[in-house]
């Protein structure tokens, strides 16, 4: 009797050990093929199998705490889904102003008024507004340069000049009035202005 105890305890013991061998071979391979379907790192793959050989089981659950939350496939699926996303914004397009999404259709931005398109002059179709050509029809666009850019470029003394030339070309001559340049015409050579204020008015005294 003692004999048949033995042997059944003898048997129950070495199908533990087998299961827990098969235990530990299967989380050996399923914590290899997991790590190389999150990592492409060598060392990670390296480190994370000898956990599991050497810890059995606990090497599993930190194996199951510290690996990738991510594998490689889905990673690259959320690359795509964000590629696919910006590339969708810049269909939409922003606003060169204050880069508020707008549409290609956009004539000026529904929030500050800038000019996105022009209308093409023959075919009215809508165009960018540096293409010095339309490429519908091929007629030649007036392509202006911004006001901004213009200023930019400006000297200070071209600025005064030009405001200077909008000033003068304002202005309207008077009825009867002379310029400097006229009065000095009429004056004797060597007289001045204030020569002529001293000397009386003799155009209206008698004539001998």
């Amino acid at each position: 009797m003692e004999a048949l105890i033995a042997q059944a305890a003898h048997l129950l013991l070495a199908l533990a050990g087998a299961y827990y061998l098969a235990l530990w071979f299967a989380l050996v391979v399923w914590t290899f093929q997991d790590i190389q379907t999150r990592t492409r790192s060598v060392i990670a793959q390296i480190f994370a199998t000898l956990l599991v050989v050497l810890f059995s089981l606990p090497g599993a659950l930190l194996y199951l705490l510290m690996r990738p939350r991510e594998t490689l496939e889905e990673q690259y699926e959320r690359a795509l889904e964000e590629e696919y996303l910006a590339q969708d914004l810049e269909a939409v397009g922003r606003c060169p102003a204050c880069h508020r999404p707008v549409q290609e259709d956009f004539q000026f931005c529904p929030f500050c008024r800038t000019g996105l398109r022009q209308l093409c002059v023959s075919c009215g179709r809508l165009l960018r507004l540096d293409w010095p050509n339309c490429p519908y029809c091929g007629a030649a666009q007036p392509v202006e340069e911004p006001e901004v850019a213009v200023r930019e470029r400006r000297t200070p003394l071209e600025a005064v000049q030009r405001v200077l030339e909008r000033t003068v070309a304002g202005r309207e001559p008077r009825a009867g009035a002379t310029f400097p340049s006229e009065e000095a015409t009429t004056l004797p050579p060597g007289w001045s202005r204030r020569d002529t204020a001293d000397e009386p008015d003799t155009s209206e005294l008698p004539r001998p």
